[in-house]
């Protein structure tokens, strides 16, 4: 009798936690799985809304020849991938593209993402940054990565601190199945990386899916722009797009 109690408590409890993951969407219980455990970091960086931002660092001798060497190989990454299908072909794939027009979106090549936890490769960027405009998809920057538990001085190897803002996603607070879209998205958005929910008392009370931090150091770079470094000015408050 006991042995059949002690095996329905395990069933039960299985069955519990299976509902649980249940009523989260599957790219949001990946994200938990892959995000970190928490934000802390060694990088000296500050928080806008659910992003958190590497500061300017004093520059150093090399850093604007580095710079320069990143801004024509991310250049040429553009004419080469100038159109989109030429991404697709090579691997490249949009993350999540809502259709709107002005929308930038991610096309990433996961293989050369993951290469990018270990080498950058200037020339093959883990994502190439589309904007959509009326006449389609204008090939306008890239992003490349680096891991989650990065120091100062590795981000500064990769592309220098002088020059490159780099950011994460903290503080996610993902919503359960079903949602709507204004719920999610928008300027009254309470769940996502637009949400009102910061803290993980709030994602607990509104039975969310707490995710402290989302995937990898990143930094953006659009060499043919004014704001060539993507930064302080990228949108990162509750309902901007």
């Amino acid at each position: 009798m006991m042995m059949k109690r002690a095996l329905l408590v395990v069933i039960l409890s299985v069955c519990a936690v299976v509902a649980s993951a249940q009523s989260f969407p599957l790219w949001e219980r990946i994200l938990k799985h892959y995000g970190g455990k928490t934000d802390d970091t060694p990088v000296p960086s500050m928080k806008m809304g659910h992003m958190q931002m590497s500061l300017k660092a004093q520059a150093t001798p090399g850093d604007a020849e580095h710079a320069s060497e990143i801004l024509n190989a991310a250049a040429a990454v553009l004419v080469e991938y100038r159109d989109v299908k030429t991404a697709v072909h090579d691997g490249y794939k949009p993350f999540f593209p809502s259709g709107r027009i002005g929308e930038e979106i991610h096309y990433t090549n996961y293989h050369r993402r993951r290469l990018e936890q270990q080498r950058i490769d200037y020339g093959r960027p883990g994502s190439i940054l589309y904007k959509r405009t009326a006449s389609g998809l204008e090939a306008v920057g890239v992003m490349y990565t680096a891991p989650t538990d990065a120091t100062a001085e590795q981000l500064n190897t990769i592309a220098p601190l002088s020059f490159a803002t780099w950011h994460r996603h903290v503080d996610f607070c993902g919503g359960p199945k079903n949602l709507s879209a204004a719920e999610q998205f928008g300027a009254n958005a309470r769940f996502g990386p637009q949400g009102s929910i910061h803290t993980e008392e709030e994602c607990t009370a509104a039975h969310g899916l707490w995710i402290p931090l989302v995937l990898d150091w990143m930094t953006h770079v659009y060499p043919n722009e004014q704001q060539q470094w993507g930064g302080m000015h990228m949108d990162v408050e509750a309902g901007e797009d």
